[in-house]
């Protein structure tokens, strides 16, 4: 902290060694009082530029300060803190004083002079959050006025405080009953700037100025007039709310909100959406190519047993492919458990021609699951659906498969039942490629848990999937 404080006052302030030895003495008790006052509590010196401080040091109260970023290093506007400067310049304590943070919040100072020799060096800023106070207040005040006494509060507010409008985020436009421009803020006249206005708004005609259809004189009729729409200009937009307000001078106001950052990022959102979709798409039809390939081998095979394994092989590419089919139509990176299971269902069914009649049946409640987890789960069910219909129904011509899908103490579960001729340990393959894919994916990339009951009646095979999965 020492070497900071050095630092700073060094490079940017006209302090001399002893008085910045000063300033390291008083920021050793910083820690202290910002836990004793529970605030946060800083040490401003002035820079060389006369107008603007700097933050040498901060005290943090344990879990309760304000700030999420360090802001030693950072500057002190006069016009975002105006305490701060005043004490500096006239060495007299100041109190209970509005100011608007390096983040944008808004809190009442106490300003302490810190002195050497008669002469100010720096301040001690204690500061505390009055958002919450402030907005307690408004909403009380307002409840019990009347809509008139509300708007001339208003208008007097946007008049009478520079300090609040100019920091606001949005243009501030308050017209008279002619139509004339009387009030506005610092972000009116800059966002006039941007539309081509060189001139200086100010007294101009509300016609003039408007950005949408409605003329004043349409407005002025309409005395509940309350709206809000989006307009964009070239390559800009804003949001605009237009106020009819009861007021003897002032008739409307108009707050416009620049959105045209946020509607860039949809833009790039939405072609990021349309670019991970076609290259789903693409994807799909690569497996598609390899899943002919691998048919094509297959049917010109005369091993059964390489046969065998390239069926199996063409299921679980169709596994992936299933994922990769219905990302391709979705805006984000989120499927539907049932969409995507009824998908490899259906391909199962047409892969298997032994003239048994197998039924499978779904139902349970959806979810949404993304795309890395889907692939995992398709691969683990398509090897449970297989083994159904490779070993259950061995001793008989027709079998039923139910899939069952619910939530249950935070675990998304997935039963796969048949009433088929059951299995014991001994005649499982632990071994198999089969049972290596459902215990690997069920445990690394689902971070589930499987459980496995049989008997001569049938088997249930159950996933245990945590819920957070779909996120």
């Amino acid at each position: 902290m020492n070497n900071t404080i050095s630092k700073i006052c060094i490079e940017n302030t006209y302090l001399n060694e002893e008085q910045v030895e000063k300033i390291i003495e008083v920021s050793k008790s910083l820690e202290l009082m910002a836990n004793f006052y529970e605030s946060d509590v800083f040490i401003d010196v002035l820079s060389k530029n006369k107008n603007e401080a700097l933050v040498v040091c901060h005290g943090k109260p344990q879990n309760k300060s304000l700030y999420s970023e360090n802001v030693v290093g950072k500057k002190a506007l006069n016009e975002n803190e105006p305490g701060v400067i005043k004490t500096l310049n006239l060495g007299i304590t100041t109190r209970d004083i509005k100011a608007l943070t390096q983040e944008y919040k808004l809190v009442q100072q106490t300003i302490q002079p810190i002195a050497l020799e008669n002469e100010v060096i720096g301040v001690l800023i204690v500061e505390k959050d009055i958002s919450n106070e402030l907005k307690n207040e408004f909403d009380i005040n307002q409840n019990n006025k009347t809509q008139s006494e509300k708007s001339h509060e208003f208008i007097n507010l946007i008049k009478n405080n520079n300090f609040l409008t100019d920091n606001l985020n949005s243009a501030i436009l308050i017209f008279d009953k002619n139509g004339t421009l009387k009030i506005k803020n610092k972000n009116a006249v800059q966002m006039y700037k941007k539309l081509g206005f060189i001139c200086d708004i100010q007294d101009m005609h509300y016609n003039d100025l408007y950005i949408e259809h409605e003329k004043f004189e349409q407005i002025l009729l309409n005395e509940n007039y309350d709206e809000t729409n989006e307009v964009c200009i070239d390559t800009l937009f804003f949001k605009i709310k237009t106020i009819h307000i009861k007021d003897d001078e002032f008739k409307i106001v108009k707050i416009i909100e620049d959105i045209s950052d946020l509607k860039q990022k949809e833009a790039e959102l939405v072609l990021k959406s349309v670019a991970i979709r076609e290259a789903h798409h693409r994807v799909k039809n690569n497996l598609y190519t390899v899943i002919s390939l691998l048919k094509k081998q297959s049917r010109i095979s005369n091993n059964e047993e390489v046969k065998n394994c390239l069926d199996n092989i063409t299921n679980r590419v169709f596994a992936i492919l299933s994922t990769h089919h219905l990302l391709s139509k979705e805006l984000d990176n989120n499927i539907s458990v049932i969409d995507a299971i009824n998908l490899l269902v259906s391909n199962i069914q047409g892969g298997y021609c032994d003239n048994k009649d197998i039924n499978i049946y779904i139902s349970g409640e959806d979810f949404k699951i993304s795309g890395e987890k889907a692939t995992a789960l398709l691969l683990v069910m398509n090897e449970v659906i297989q083994n159904c219909y490779d070993h259950a129904f061995l001793d008989k011509e027709k079998g039923n498969i139910q899939i069952l899908i619910n939530e249950e103490d935070e675990y998304k579960n997935i039963a796969v039942i048949d009433n088929g001729i059951g299995f014991t340990n001994e005649n499982s393959d632990k071994k198999s490629l089969g049972t290596f894919i459902i215990d690997s994916y069920m445990n690394q990339v689902l971070k589930g848990s499987i459980e496995r009951l049989s008997n001569e009646n049938g088997t249930k095979v159950l996933l245990k999937i945590p819920s957070q999965i779909n996120i």
